[in-house]
């Protein structure tokens, strides 16, 4: 047993097996990717990684059993490795290859951590617990922890939510986790914090710049999935800044200096997947690598449709809170696509998108 101290839950008590899981080179390999990817070129104490909210999730999971005893062991475990196949910079890179998920399947197919876990269960069984409620549902362990986490490395005022009362109101019943109707407000706070967190953190125009100017290099330099799986940030940076290839070295000498490119046009209007797929083209052909299309996915917020137990009987949390149904309105208010270009083709760039969108 091992206890590790944490800004966010204080100790967390590692027992035996998950020393044992954490001590892999696979678990240790999260300690060398960040959590937010770029987002310490805006917050510079954003640098937390994947290693210690991956403890975190695994904390939560163990309070969450705790007052729910029926649900299995494993998921804890579950909760500890639910991460393990991210790539470099976290989501930077999920546009160019398969969704971090599937890379958690292969890590523990093929990886030294998977030959501990078969000690104690299948492969198949084990990523059916990383399916569970507890660890990826409407409201699970993963979205608890990095939401206050990432507010309280970033600074930003809207993390605080009091998880002691939602992890003690909810209630495992069948395959979903229900919130007692003690824990509706920490639920909402919850909500509110990921609403408010979108705008001001995961959608700063400086991280995405970065994060879109990373992506270009690692495709000019036509990194593959077999090198990329199995890289931390570290071997990625090496990699693409010593790279014989004028333009990757150009954008990595960018992002080390914080000479990011400029937001040359940005619209609120949705693309058609064949007009987007046009415009991308096209910008690749007219200028190359400087200029970068950056079209974000909306945010779900799937919280909305956590169940909460009522005096009427279960009710959808955006159906009991009108606070909840608003934000879920309100989500696509700070939602937008851009292109970004090097300062010097900026003006350029900007027209000729104009004169795309406006034939």
């Amino acid at each position: 047993m091992k206890l590790v101290h944490d800004p966010i839950h204080g100790y967390i008590e590692l027992d035996d097996f998950a020393v044992r899981l954490a001590d892999t080179p696979e678990f240790q390999r999260l300690r060398r990717i960040t959590q937010l990817g770029f987002a310490f070129l805006a917050y510079p104490s954003a640098r937390h990684t994947r290693f210690e909210h991956s403890l975190g999730t695994f904390y939560l999971a163990k309070r969450i059993r705790m007052h729910n005893p029926d649900i299995d062991e494993g998921v804890i475990y579950a909760a500890l490795l639910h991460d393990l196949g991210h790539y470099p910079f976290s989501h930077t890179l999920e546009g160019l290859f398969p969704r971090h998920e599937e890379n958690t399947v292969w890590t523990i197919k093929h990886g030294i951590i998977g030959d501990i876990l078969r000690e104690r269960y299948s492969v198949s069984e084990f990523l059916g617990l990383i399916k569970h409620p507890v660890v990826s549902g409407d409201i699970d362990a993963d979205r608890m922890d990095y939401l206050v986490r990432d507010a309280y490395y970033t600074g930003a005022a809207y993390g605080v939510v009091d998880l002691e009362r939602l992890v003690r109101n909810l209630v495992l019943e069948g395959k979903r986790l229900v919130i007692g109707e003690k824990g509706l407000i920490a639920a909402q706070n919850l909500l509110l914090a990921r609403a408010m967190m979108y705008p001001t953190v995961y959608f700063h125009h400086t991280a995405k710049i970065a994060e879109r100017m990373l992506q270009e290099a690692v495709r000019i330099e036509g990194v593959t999935l077999e090198e990329i799986r199995l890289m931390d940030e570290v071997d990625l940076v090496s990699r693409l800044r010593s790279s014989e290839k004028p333009e990757v070295a150009e954008l990595m000498r960018a992002i080390d200096d914080r000479m990011l490119y400029k937001r040359a046009y940005c619209s609120r209007t949705e693309l058609g997947s064949g007009a987007l797929k046009e415009l991308k083209n096209a910008l690749r052909d007219e200028f190359g690598h400087l200029a970068l299309l950056d079209y974000p996915p909306k945010p779900k917020y799937e919280e909305r449709n956590a169940f909460v137990r009522t005096c009427d009987g279960l009710k959808r949390l955006s159906e009991v809170s009108p606070l909840v149904r608003s934000l879920v309105e309100m989500k696509d208010v700070h939602w937008r696509w851009c292109v970004y270009a090097r300062k010097d083709v900026m003006d350029a760039v900007s027209e000729y998108v104009s004169d795309f969108q406006n034939p």
